[in-house]
């Protein structure tokens, strides 16, 4: 009998054990399908910005367009006697001034203020400003002999002996 009870026993033990096998495959299923669709929304959500993102890069920019013409008719033609350096400064000073463009231009200060960068672009490109430095002449075969007879040896004893081959070639063929 305590065979029978002890049999009882494992059998009840194993069934406990196989259905809290299942409860943690059910939780581990549940688990799984709750990250699979967290997945998903992720993916889904990455697949959305990547759309956007290209529809972005795809599109013109409108910025550009809207910059291009802020100018009236009368303000192109009074422009069009200012330097474009100066276009800068004239637009400043209509913004600060309140005044359009034609009359800004009449202004005493802005003229001055314009005829100053004026004569400043006038005296620089008047003087030269550059670094430039004059570039190295190569000498000569007469000038490398005509050195070389007076005592300086060349650098470059190469052409020094291809300036004789040469000197030598023109004797020959004066003969």
């Amino acid at each position: 009998m305590e065979n029978i009870e002890e049999n009882e026993d494992s059998l009840n033990t194993e069934e406990e054990e196989t259905s809290t096998n299942d409860n943690v495959d059910e939780e581990t299923a549940e688990e799984l399908r709750e990250r699979l669709k967290k997945a998903e929304e992720i993916a889904e959500n990455q697949r959305i910005k990547a759309e956007k993102a290209e529809k972005l890069a795809k599109k013109p920019k409108e910025e550009d367009t809207s910059k291009k013409s802020d100018y009236s008719l009368a303000d192109i033609r009074a422009l069009s006697k200012v330097h474009d350096d100066d276009i800068e400064r004239v637009e400043k000073f209509v913004k600060s001034e309140g005044v359009s463009y034609a009359e800004a231009l009449k202004n005493e200060d802005l003229q001055a203020i314009l005829s100053s960068r004026e004569e400043k672009r006038n005296t620089a490109s008047a003087t030269n400003t550059g670094t430039s430095r004059r570039g190295s002449s190569k000498p000569t075969g007469e000038k490398l002999i005509e050195d070389f007879e007076n005592g300086k040896m060349p650098e470059d004893t190469d052409a020094l002996a291809q300036a004789r081959m040469e000197q030598k070639k023109a004797k020959n063929k004066r003969s």
